[in-house]
């Protein structure tokens, strides 16, 4: 006698929606944890990086390159993607400057504003697996990005050295 196959009921479940926490966190964390007593403004830690010299710049565009990752991902339009590269790209150029970029990276907010086109631009059928050409162009982005990022941490030395120099001589002659 040979056994009989039993009936099993299979339940068919929604694809699990992709969570954007990873973004809100960034956006949070970089340019929203603190409030200043008594006002709506806001400002992260991006600032607090760019007191680092150097290295503080570089951290702060790194951290705000992976919300581009995750951009690209959800297809967000190419537009949008160079929007969003081209303020990480506004806050590490600024970054270098010495009082200038931090008060830049507190009051311009970059990762708020590239978390707010994120959230603009994903919803119903946003999650379709990306095109050559999309990743691409995020390929290309990531190059500008990152290739721009060893010029300012070039610029960064340059004004730190000038910064010690000016303070050791009393010159304000450039090294």
């Amino acid at each position: 006698m040979t056994p009989r196959a039993k009936s099993v009921e299979v339940e068919i479940l929604p694809p699990e929606k992709r969570s954007d926490n990873v973004p809100r966190l960034i956006a949070l964390f970089m340019d929203g944890l603190f409030a200043l007593p008594g006002t709506k403004w806001k400002f992260g830690l991006n600032p607090f990086l760019d007191l680092i010299p150097v290295v503080g710049d570089t951290a702060a565009a790194v951290v705000s390159a992976v919300m581009l990752y995750i951009a690209a991902q959800y297809r967000v339009p190419k537009v949008v993607l160079a929007r969003m590269g081209l303020n990480v790209a506004l806050n590490s150029a600024l970054g270098v400057l010495p009082g200038i970029g931090e008060a830049f990276a507190a009051w311009y907010r970059p990762n708020q504003r590239n978390y707010e086109l994120l959230q603009r631009h994903i919803g119903p059928g946003a999650e379709r697996a990306s095109t050559a050409t999309h990743w691409l162009f995020l390929v290309l982005l990531f190059a500008f990005v990152f290739l721009f990022i060893p010029l300012c941490l070039g610029a960064g030395v340059y004004v730190l050295l000038w910064t010690l120099h000016a303070l050791k001589t009393g010159t304000l002659s450039p090294p």
